[in-house]
């Protein structure tokens, strides 16, 4: 049974009633009396339909909450207001920037090399359906891989067909390092794509979802670390992962973890690896224990921040302390005196 078509029977209740002819006025009624035929109604019932008010719209449960913000906080919208067209301003730069770049939209969305070897490999295994843009291209995405679908994927619900095919795609990253790379590469293409649209957010097909969370996986626990590198892509990737969710730029405020890093980043920089000359024998296990080496100068901790400041000068204060292994206030005043040196 056929759902009522209330906008095809109100145009034809007009003609009821308004046809220039009699005839044209009757060939309406049998029409309207088909609609509500379809529809399992009677055309009283059908009609009444049309004088019955819509149902009430669902209340936004966030109306009128600048109202109350703003007698809380009084200059609060134009706040917010500010803050939106600096967003607005900073997107307009990324667009021009990812224009550039690319040399068009049409670069930018078609498939990158990645994309295409993904599509490919998840073909024995894809549900497809189509899409069509505002061109009036179509284009065809996996709606289910191996029987599993939807806009968010978990590792649970990664099957281990859809795992061969998007692990085996092109290489699996060797080190965390490089996974977290290709994460970053990943979401930058997602956040570039979504400046151009209509929504502002484009979402991945569900074979690179796949890829990503599997990535994230590796990063967050399913890979033991081998090396230092390793184990501060790991503290990397959980800064990303906590900045990355606001759409203002935000830096971790988390006075432990930065702790941790800078305790990491000093055992790094002055722990000898076990096995080298530094290295003490523990008795009757005969292993090697690593041992402290000298202590950094203050003139070597200068050199490496200078360092930093001169191959990677868009860094914050606190992630060149972090990743040198120093306080925040020395990078600022190493970072000052640069300054002062250059406008000299």
């Amino acid at each position: 049974m056929a759902t009522l078509d209330l906008d095809k029977l109100r145009k034809v209740r007009g003609l009821m009633t308004g046809g220039a002819t009699e005839g044209e006025r009757s060939a309406a009624r049998s029409r309207a009396e088909s609609i509500a035929k379809a529809a399992g109604m009677s055309l009283k019932v059908a009609l009444s339909k049309l004088d019955t008010p819509p149902p009430p719209t669902a209340r936004n449960m966030f109306e009128g909450f600048d109202d109350w913000m703003e007698a809380k906080q009084p200059g609060y919208k134009a706040g917010e207001a500010a803050k939106r067209a600096e967003r607005e301003a900073r997107n307009a730069r990324r667009r021009a920037e990812v224009l550039a770049a690319y040399g068009s939209e049409a670069a930018l969305f078609a498939c990158t090399e990645r994309e295409v070897l993904l599509d490919a490999a998840i073909a024995p295994i894809a549900t497809w359906d189509q899409w069509i843009d505002e061109a009036g291209t179509v284009h065809r995405f996996a709606k289910m891989l191996d029987g599993q679908g939807g806009d968010f994927w978990n590792v649970k619900d990664i099957t281990p067909a859809i795992r061969k095919a998007v692990m085996g795609a092109y290489p699996w990253p060797e080190t965390l390092a490089d996974a977290l790379t290709e994460v970053r590469d990943w979401e930058r293409l997602r956040r570039d794509r979504g400046l151009f649209c209509r929504q502002g957010e484009w979402n991945h097909y569900c074979e690179v979802g796949c890829r990503v969370v599997m990535l994230e996986h590796t990063l967050e626990s399913s890979q033991p670390a081998a090396t230092w590198d390793d184990v501060q892509a790991r503290f990397d990737w959980k800064r990303y992962e906590w900045e990355r969710q606001w759409i203002e730029p935000t830096q971790r405020d988390d006075p432990f973890l930065d702790r941790l890093e800078a305790d990491f980043a000093f055992l790094r920089t002055n722990v000898q690896p076990a096995g080298t000359e530094a290295s003490v024998t523990n008795g009757s296990s005969g292993s090697a224990t690593p041992q402290p080496t000298t202590r950094r100068t203050n003139a070597a901790k200068r050199a490496d921040v200078l360092s930093m400041l001169d191959s990677h000068p868009e860094l914050s204060d606190r992630e060149i302390a972090r990743r040198v292994g120093v306080s925040p206030q020395t990078v600022s005043t190493h970072r000052q005196q640069a300054r002062k040196r250059q406008g000299g």
